[in-house]
C-alpha cells in the first residue's frame, strides 16, 4: 500500500484536487482588489477583542508587518500552487503560532474571518455566473478546510512533543534521585581523599608536579560529576516560582558577574532605562548564566555576546546573540532536548534547563534565525499586573 504524505492525505479527505486549484487560480483576478478591506476587517477584530488583542504584544508597527504577512499568506490561497512546497510554508506559519502560544480557539476564529470574508466577496462579485461562483466557493472551503488541518496538526505535535519530554523528565527524575543518592557519598569520599592526598605531600614536602595536577584533576571531575546530579535533579523538579517586578540592567548585570565568563568575552547590553521585568530573578538567573556560558564555549572563550532586554507590550523579552559557529540547521529541532548534546563534555541539561525554567514562567524560549552566530530569544507573559 503507497504511504500517503499528510498534504495528500487531506486534499484527498476533503476532495481537493486540481480543478479546485485551478478555480482558485481563476478566482485571484476577482477577490485580489478586496484583499485590504478582508485584512482590516480581520485585524479589527483582533482589535475588538482583549483575549486576541494580548497576543500582539508589538502595537501599530506589529499589527502593520503582519497585515503584510496576511496578505501575502491569502494572495497564495489563491494563487497557488498547492503542493508539498506550500504545506511546508504553512506548516512553519503553524509552528510560529505554536511557538507564540496563539490558543487554538484564536486560530480557528480568525480563520473563520477570513473565510466569511472571502466568501462574501464572492457572492457580490457580478462578473461570475452562478456555477463559476459555486465553484470558486466549494475550493474555498476546500482549501481553508486544509489550512485549519495543517494548523492543528502543528498543534499536535507539539503536545506529543511536550508529552514525549514530560515522560522522559519522568524518567530523568526517577534515575536522577536514584543515582543522586548512590554516587553522591563515594564521590564525597574521592574528593576527600584526593584533599587529604595532596595535603599529606605537603606535610611531607613531597614536591611532585605530575602527581599533584592528577590531583587536580580527580578534584575537578568529581565536583562537574556532583554539577551534573544537581542539574538532572533540579531539571525534573518543578520549583515555584518567585516573580516579582525586577529592574532589567541590574538583573543583566548580575547574570554576567555571576557567569564568570573569561576576560577575553565582551558582553555588550542593550537596555531601555526604567524596563521592568516581571520574572523570578533567581530562576531565570540560571537560563541568562546557561546562555553566557553555552555562548562563550561556542566561541571557544573569546569574542562578543549581545544582551538586550525590553519590554514588548505585556511581555518581558530578554535576547542573548554570539558571534560563534552558529547551530546547524540539521540540530536547531533538538537542541533543547534534554540530555541532547554535540560537545565532547556536554550533558545536555542546560538548554532543557532554559527551557523548563521558561514554560514554568509560562512563557518561551526560542533560537531565532540569526546571520552570525546562535540568538536566543526569552518571552515571559506578565503575571503581576505589570503589562501595559
Amino acid at each position: 500500500m503507497q504511504h500517503l504524505s499528510f498534504l495528500e492525505n487531506v486534499k484527498a479527505y476533503v476532495g481537493f484536487d486540481d480543478d479546485a486549484s485551478v478555480a482558485l487560480r481563476g478566482g485571484h483576478p476577482v477577490i485580489a482588489p478586496h484583499f485590504g478591506a478582508i485584512i482590516d476587517d480581520f485585524y479589527d477584530a483582533i482589535e475588538a477583542h482583549p483575549g486576541a488583542r494580548a497576543t500582539i504584544t508589538g502595537g501599530a508597527t506589529q499589527i502593520q508587518r503582519l497585515k503584510g504577512s496576511l496578505l501575502q499568506w491569502i494572495d497564495e490561497i489563491f494563487r497557488g500552487p498547492h503542493d508539498q512546497a506550500y504545506f511546508e510554508r504553512r506548516a512553519r506559519i503553524g509552528r510560529v503560532h505554536v511557538r507564540i502560544d496563539l490558543p487554538q480557539m484564536y486560530m480557528f476564529t480568525a480563520m473563520d474571518r477570513i473565510r466569511v470574508g472571502s466568501a462574501e466577496v464572492i457572492r457580490n462579485e457580478r462578473s461570475l455566473d452562478a456555477v463559476k461562483s459555486r465553484e470558486l466557493l466549494t475550493a474555498l472551503h476546500k482549501i481553508l478546510d486544509i489550512e485549519l488541518a495543517i494548523m492543528l496538526e502543528t498543534y499536535r505535535e507539539d503536545l506529543l512533543t511536550k508529552n514525549r519530554t514530560a515522560e522522559r523528565l519522568a524518567t530523568i527524575g526517577q534515575f536522577a534521585a536514584g543515582i543522586g543518592h548512590e554516587l553522591r557519598n563515594p564521590l564525597g569520599v574521592i574528593e576527600s581523599s584526593a584533599f587529604l592526598v595532596t595535603r599529606r605531600l605537603e606535610q611531607l614536602q613531597i614536591s611532585d608536579a605530575s602527581l599533584s595536577k592528577h590531583l587536580e584533576k580527580i578534584t575537578l571531575e568529581v565536583q562537574r560529576s556532583n554539577r551534573t546530579i544537581s542539574d538532572l535533579l533540579e531539571l525534573a523538579r518543578s520549583k515555584p516560582l518567585n516573580r516579582r517586578p525586577t529592574e532589567a540592567s541590574a538583573f543583566i548585570a548580575r547574570a554576567v558577574a555571576a557567569t564568570g565568563l573569561p576576560p577575553s568575552v565582551e558582553v555588550d547590553t542593550m537596555v531601555p532605562a526604567g524596563t521592568i521585568l516581571d520574572v523570578d530573578p533567581d530562576q531565570l538567573t540560571r537560563v541568562v548564566t546557561n546562555l553566557l556560558l553555552n555562548a562563550s564555549q561556542a566561541m571557544r572563550g573569546s569574542g562578543r555576546v549581545f544582551i538586550a532586554a525590553r519590554r514588548e507590550g505585556n511581555r518581558s523579552v530578554i535576547v542573548v546573540r554570539d558571534e560563534g559557529p552558529g547551530v546547524p540547521t540539521e540540530l536547531r529541532a533538538r537542541i533543547f532536548e534534554a540530555l541532547f548534546t554535540t560537545k565532547a563534555k556536554g550533558n545536555g541539561i542546560g538548554l532543557a534547563l532554559c527551557r523548563r525554567i521558561c514554560e514554568a514562567h509560562q512563557g518561551t524560549i526560542t533560537l531565532d534565525s540569526s546571520e552570525v552566530g546562535a540568538s536566543f530569544r526569552i518571552t515571559i507573559p506578565d503575571q503581576s499586573g505589570l503589562g501595559v
